[in-house]
């Protein structure tokens, strides 16, 4: 497909279109390992849960992208966002703390709290050029928890140090998504 008849169906194309495709691959990539996550689970129920819940949102995330990202309904969009919202209050409720220190343990359940606020909010703003502010937001926040998961939380399986980086995958993609429905939006106001 050429730049233009790219860019006439789904109202981007370029660069935006290049990282777009790049994130879809990731994202992806994200599905396998956490697949892989889910079947080392089975031991631990709330681990499994949030495991089938991260694989859920990198299969809504899959969806949007490849089947209706060119639609300019935000009710799609708005069903991934809410799906990540979901998965980060339910991994609050579920996050075994035994063994972790307080301050850590406290500030993840915090940011946690923070990211299924945030995508609402998200949620609502979606497709707005003030929304690329709060997707970055979740991006930020979610590398934070990233981080406090990899010191505080570290077991001694290296799969459970890298499925938390779905997280950060999943935040990259929200963050992607919006900018590209802002410039989508622009060029379907514009022509």
């Amino acid at each position: 497909m050429d730049k233009e008849k790219q860019r006439e169906k789904y109202g981007i194309a370029g660069a935006v279109a290049t990282i777009m495709q790049i994130q879809m691959l990731v994202v992806g990539l994200a599905l396998v390992l956490t697949a892989y996550g889910i079947i080392v689970s089975f031991d631990s129920p709330s681990r499994l849960i949030v495991y089938i819940l991260q694989a859920v949102t990198c299969i809504a995330i899959l969806v949007f992208g490849l089947f209706h990202f060119h639609k300019k309904e935000k009710m799609y969009f708005k069903g991934v966002v809410f799906a990540y919202a979901a998965l980060e209050a339910i991994r609050c409720t579920l996050l075994g703390t035994t063994g972790v220190d307080k301050i850590p343990a406290y500030a993840a359940r915090l940011i946690m709290v923070a990211l299924a606020c945030l995508s609402v909010l998200l949620g609502e703003r979606l497709g707005e050029r003030k929304a690329n502010f709060i997707a970055a937001l979740i991006l930020f926040l979610e590398a934070a928890l990233y981080l406090i998961f990899a010191y505080a939380f570290a077991t001694g399986r290296l799969i459970f140090k890298l499925l938390p980086l779905v997280g950060i995958l999943i935040a990259g993609s929200l963050y992607l998504f919006n900018v590209a429905k802002v410039k989508q939006k622009e060029y379907f106001e514009s022509h």
